[in-house]
This record gives C-alpha cells, structure tokens and sequence, in this order.
C-alpha cells in the first residue's frame, strides 16, 4: 500500500470508459456521476487511518458470525 497522505489519493471506482461510475440515486431522483479517488482534508483522519494500518482490526475479529465482528470491531476500533 502507498503512503498515506492529505489530498486527492486514487481509487478503484472504473466503469464509464474506465473513469468514473454512473449510476441511478433514488434519494436525489436523479443519476450521479462516482469519480474515483478519496480526498483527506483532515490530519486526525491521517492519524487514525495510520493506527488502523499498523494494527487491522478486522484481522483479530476474522471468521466470527457477523453480529460478533462487529462487536469486535467495536471493541478494537478505539485502541
């Protein structure tokens, strides 16, 4: 995985010619356009997308029934 920065990071949203995605939103009543790619503005979200990285915590809740995973992640999100 790349490094972690502030800004316009790259995605994995491909369908229109390999670009972007377009789909029907019911909610708006309209189609939208999904562009690839995440923008960070904010440094504590760095910093926690830093700790998630050093230590997953979906790997310690692997293979438990749903209702216990996300329980698990509760648990494990805030260390």
């Amino acid at each position: 995985m790349g490094a972690i920065k502030l800004g316009q990071t790259p995605g994995r949203v491909r369908n229109l010619l390999g670009v972007s995605r377009i789909y029907y939103k019911p909610s708006l009543g309209k189609f939208v356009i999904r562009k690839p790619g995440v923008i960070r503005r904010s440094t504590k979200v760095l910093e926690r997308n830093k700790k998630v990285r050093a230590s997953p915590p979906a790997t310690k809740c692997k293979g438990l029934p749903w209702d216990q995973f996300v329980a698990c992640l509760a648990k494990e999100m805030p260390r």
